[in-house]
């Protein structure tokens, strides 16, 4: 499968992302405001190239990445939990100790909100950004991104989302050179998903997916992965195309999803 081309700017000292790069795609700062996620899932990935049953490869792949996801939403749905907890602290008329003060500010970093506020407001616009999706839509990117695994990305820098850097030395030079940047390495797919989260939670390019997925929060409605897709139509060079194919995806992998632990939403 032949891997869509995103090109994602992973500054390492720039904590205001550019909007957009020089090949017209989005780029974005990916790397700030990261914390060290849980490195127990750590496993030598299967040979995805050498499985040669498209459905077991499926099976394999999704199986191989869904642990990560799940550590990773685990993680960010613990924040949006103590951020709703603050909320309703507020709204009580009890006043943030200096320690949950200091976790707002701190939060508001991660997430970069250069306005963010310790107040209810503040609160509020943390939880358009500190959220998760759907398992389906995480995999279904990494899927298109990776060719299920068989990239070379994949294979030897856990580069399961297309994420490129732009510094000299940030990362390894592909092997086919297509215009500047360099693949950026992770050291486990943990760290990659979590890579991933951080850029679609926090740049500009994927305000509208936030606005969607806030509006199936505040309706109480489950998170629906065909209609977050129409938020990414910036996260590659394809466009509205891009969407279309994550879309495809997603439903035509329906019997892979039914079988997911539904346990992380």
């Amino acid at each position: 499968m032949k891997m869509t081309r995103l090109w994602t700017l992973l500054l390492l000292s720039v904590a205001v992302p550019a909007a957009v790069g020089n090949t017209g795609a989005v780029t974005v700062s990916q790397t700030a405001g990261m914390e060290p996620t849980n490195q127990s899932v750590l496993s030598d990935p299967p040979d995805f190239k050498s499985i040669k049953d498209s459905a077991a490869r499926k099976q394999a792949f999704i199986d191989y990445l869904r642990p990560s996801y799940e550590v990773v939403s685990a993680r960010i749905l613990s924040q949006r939990s103590q951020l709703e907890r603050l909320r309703t602290q507020l709204d009580n008329g009890i006043e943030l100790s200096d320690e949950q003060s200091d976790w707002l500010e701190d939060m508001g970093r991660q997430y970069r909100l250069d306005d963010m506020t310790i107040d209810q407001h503040g609160i509020d616009k943390l939880l358009v950004r500190v959220d998760i999706l759907p398992p389906e839509l995480v995999i279904s990117q990494a899927a298109t991104e990776s060719g299920w695994g068989t990239s070379r990305m994949a294979r030897k820098q856990n580069n399961f989302f297309g994420h490129y850097c732009f510094q000299k030395g940030c990362g390894v030079t592909p092997y086919r050179r297509n215009g500047h940047g360099e693949v950026k390495a992770f050291a486990s797919p943990t760290q990659a998903v979590q890579a991933y989260m951080i850029n679609v939670n926090t740049h500009p390019a994927y305000t509208q997916m936030r606005k969607i997925r806030a509006n199936m929060r505040a309706e109480v409605k489950p998170l629906d992965a065909v209609a977050l897709a129409n938020g990414f139509h910036r996260y590659s060079t394809l466009g509205d195309g891009y969407v279309r194919k994550i879309q495809g995806m997603i439903r035509s992998n329906e019997r892979y999803w039914q079988d997911m632990d539904k346990s992380v939403k």
